[in-house]
């Protein structure tokens, strides 16, 4: 009996023994989890006292140093992720925030932008588009006419102020305006140059030979406005100046030029005048001299024969006589002299004559 109530208190101190034991250890257990919330705890508010501590100095940095936001950023995630692997923890700690009040949801958007995350924010409210004033548009569309510029300018204008708000149905140019040209007349004639008057020496001759006879010149003088021709076209044969006769060899001043021709040629006048006198001498044959007015006057010698009369009005290029060799010639052409105010003039001046 003894012994049998003696087992059953000491299964019964066993059990109370092994019951005190699990109640030592549930107590362990507690304060273990204690503990550790303790310590969790602790870790989320450093967290987030650093994430707090962070966002003020982004959120300085944006205002000052906007242009540096991303290379702090990047240097930050750089330093976070050397040794503790923490970007997830402050993108979770984000998104719990970012359900909070105001506050904590712009420090947990901030955790979010910073540390990564996918919370995609909302999008922004439209904003209506205000055109500045119309006395703006016109403005700036006046400037812009005021430059000018070509098809290219202009269609380029046309596109920014569709931006304003303003409806271009169609762009017409406006046709170029080509100046006119000026009209067309006839182009105006050149007055002819002033003729010298009658008699003035327009070219001196650098003669230097013998003394000249009285009223004779080796100079050209102006003869005015009359028109003339030559009487005869033929070769010269022989000069106005000193010369040996061809006939008695005596040398003496030849006072006018001989024009070769063929018995019969026709002599014209010189210009429009009247026959002064015709006559016939040894010397000069048949012969005639025209006032040509002015003090102008020509002479014709050796004709064969003379076809007008004294006092006769004769026009420029009429037939006065015809070629001969009449008085002391050598054989048939036309002696002429000219003169001016009885001055007798070189007639080479005047008149035209065959070339060799």
């Amino acid at each position: 009996m003894y012994d049998q109530a003696t087992q059953a208190a000491v299964r019964r101190s066993s059990i109370r023994y092994s019951y005190g034991g699990v109640t030592a250890k549930r107590s362990v257990r507690q304060d273990r989890s204690r503990s550790s919330s303790r310590g969790q705890e602790r870790v989320r508010l450093i967290q987030l006292a650093v994430c707090l501590v962070l966002f003020l100095t982004i959120f300085l940095c944006k205002g000052v140093f906007p242009q540096r936001l991303e290379q702090v950023r990047s240097d930050i995630l750089a330093l976070i992720t050397t040794d503790l692997d923490i970007q997830g923890v402050l993108t979770d700690l984000g998104r719990a925030l970012d359900d909070g009040d105001t506050v904590f949801s712009d420090l947990g958007r901030f955790c979010v932008e910073v540390f990564g995350g996918d919370i995609q924010e909302a999008p922004a409210e439209p904003v209506d588009f205000i055109p500045p004033e119309p006395a703006g548009v016109l403005t700036s569309e006046l400037q812009s006419l005021g430059q000018g510029g070509g098809t290219a300018s202009r269609t380029a204008n046309f596109a920014r102020l569709a931006l304003y708000g303003v409806e271009l149905d169609s762009v017409e140019e406006a046709p170029i305006q080509e100046p006119e040209a000026p009209a067309v007349g006839p182009e105006p004639v050149e007055a002819p140059p002033a003729v010298p008057a009658v008699g003035t020496v327009v070219s001196v001759s650098d003669y230097s030979g013998q003394a000249l006879p009285n009223n004779y010149t080796m100079d050209q003088l102006s003869l005015g406005e009359l028109e003339t021709m030559t009487p005869v076209l033929g070769h010269l044969n022989s000069e106005y100046g000193y010369r040996d006769h061809p006939i008695d060899g005596r040398y003496q001043f030849h006072g006018g030029v001989d024009i070769g021709g063929q018995t019969g040629d026709p002599i014209a006048a010189f210009a429009a005048g009247t026959v002064e006198y015709t006559g016939k001498d040894d010397s000069y044959g048949l012969y005639l001299q025209m006032d040509h007015g002015n003090g102008v006057k020509s002479f014709y010698a050796h004709c064969s024969k003379v076809v007008v009369t004294k006092g006769q009005k004769v026009d420029i290029g009429e037939k006065v006589a015809e070629v001969g060799s009449s008085g002391s010639a050598t054989g048939p052409h036309l002696h002429l002299e000219l003169k001016y105010n009885k001055m007798h003039l070189d007639p080479s001046y005047y008149v035209d004559f065959i070339e060799e």
